[in-house]
């Protein structure tokens, strides 16, 4: 199973993003499950770092785990774009895990 663990801060905006696992779907290499999950987070990460010029992945040393955590030293308008694709990474990933709850579980701890 993947699983997908969201912080926030106190303005309740992701400050980070924490996946691990396999989702087990597939056999190893075809599995659905893992290349959408896979894809939806790579994509935005290489968004961010990319057109933002923002390092947000602080670990990614095994398949199967991305850690990525906002850095603490940018502007407004800039840490407003990097939450504004996290946010989208983070929807993107809920609608995966509610179309598969059997491989791929989200904890978002949002601030009520």
């Amino acid at each position: 199973m993947i699983k997908i663990n969201v912080h926030r801060d106190q303005q309740n905006q992701p400050q980070r993003v924490m996946i691990q696992g396999h989702a087990g779907y597939g056999e190893h290499g075809k599995d659905i499950v893992c290349a959408a999950v896979s894809g939806i987070s790579i994509g935005i990460v290489n968004a961010i770092e990319k057109l933002l010029d923002v390092q947000v992945v602080t670990e990614a040393s095994e398949p199967g785990w991305l850690d990525c955590q906002l850095p603490l030293d940018m502007d407004a308008e800039l840490h407003a774009k990097v939450v504004l694709l996290m946010e989208a990474m983070i929807e993107a990933l809920s609608d995966v895990a509610a179309q598969y709850p059997k491989y791929v579980q989200i904890h978002d701890m949002k601030k009520e």
